[in-house]
């Protein structure tokens, strides 16, 4: 989005609570690439962190700063009640909720939790967007919302057979060996846990497999990762499960992958899973991920509730299909490349100045 807009129309500033304590969540991050761009990023407390100090830090960001500002978008809807009511307090007259999942939460009590966060936030809101039908279903019910698709830069994500090669030494999987990726943060909404259940599964069709796990943890945490590691050492194929944690070139990885596995409890509309489609690869989706996610037609959705023998017969059948090069072509006519959807997203703000 920074990159693709144009600075004489739109300016883009950015508060995240990405820190605990002042300490960022990953070593890993944008922050300094997008101040040398010019971006003023403001940084306050992850509200899970300590809740009552991220209503404070907001607060103290918005009065300080936002006057300055003709648009606030915010993109968390349980934060939105404190984000979008100190925009509205201090004049900010454009105030856009941005839904990203189908669902708040996956656990049950952080759902209660959200539900009148949610609905708060909602009042604060004078326009509503959403990357998907299905998200903006959602969060905003029959009320109207603009459909803004998660847009990437295509060509980043076409198919490299010497990262395939390099990756392959990296990790020593020997050529020829399949390769089954997961992209994603290690949070329970993922379902890595069952990913290594239906990888199991498919080692009794396809032995010489490996499973690919890409992404970290909040705040340098390992429970999840641990947790995957010592379920495959008591599955006994430890050494066929990789776990690289967050890398500078992601991008890379899909050209490692032969198929695309995503065994979400929920989503939206995944961004990973436009990056794989954008590689051409296969892909295996649970149903909750939304059917509108198969945007290239190279996915299939099996049940979570299916025995793991069709989820093992899903994969090897994608893995058996192959790469589908006609699919970049299919998301850049559906409207999904960074550079369109960058050119949308201004000339939305744009309208919304013009009112």
């Amino acid at each position: 989005m920074t990159v693709a807009s144009d600075e004489s129309r739109v300016h883009y500033d950015i508060l995240h609570h990405a820190q605990d304590d002042g300490v960022p969540h990953h070593e890993k991050r944008f922050d300094e690439e997008l101040e040398a761009l010019g971006h003023r990023i403001y940084r306050v407390d992850y509200a899970g962190h300590d809740f009552r100090r991220f209503i404070r830090e907001v607060h103290a960001v918005i009065s300080e700063y936002g006057a300055s500002y003709d648009v606030v978008h915010c993109h968390m809807p349980n934060s939105a009640f404190c984000v979008l009511r100190e925009a509205k307090r201090v004049g900010i007259e454009h105030r856009v909720l941005h839904s990203h999942l189908n669902s708040s939460s996956d656990n049950a009590l952080h759902r209660l939790r959200n539900v009148p966060l949610n609905a708060v936030g909602k009042r604060y809101a004078t326009d509503n967007m959403a990357c998907s039908e299905e998200a903006g279903r959602f969060l905003f019910g029959r009320a109207p919302f603009t459909l803004m698709r998660n847009g990437i830069p295509l060509a980043d994500y076409a198919y490299d057979s010497s990262a395939a090669a390099e990756l392959r030494g990296e990790l020593g999987i020997v050529a020829g060996e399949p390769v089954v990726g997961c992209v994603g943060r290690m949070v329970p909404q993922k379902n890595y846990a069952f990913a290594v259940e239906a990888f199991a599964a498919l080692l009794h069709e396809v032995p010489e497999a490996h499973l690919v796990v890409l992404g970290g943890e909040i705040n340098g945490a390992t429970t999840v990762r641990d947790s995957l590691v010592e379920r495959a050492s008591e599955l006994d194929f430890a050494d066929r499960v990789h776990l690289p944690g967050i890398r500078e070139d992601a991008q890379r990885f899909y050209s490692l992958f032969d198929v695309f596995f995503m065994p979400s409890l929920y989503e939206g509309l995944p961004v990973s899973a436009v990056e794989a489609q954008a590689a051409g690869l296969p892909c295996v989706y649970s149903t909750g991920v939304p059917a509108e996610t198969d945007i290239a037609g190279t996915g299939s959705f099996t049940a979570l509730d299916a025995p793991l023998a069709d989820w093992a017969r899903a994969l090897k059948a994608a893995i058996e299909g192959g790469r589908h090069p006609e699919a970049p072509i299919r998301l850049e006519a559906a409207g999904y490349s960074a550079e369109a959807n960058a050119a949308r997203l201004m000339e939305y703000y744009e309208r919304l100045l013009s009112r």
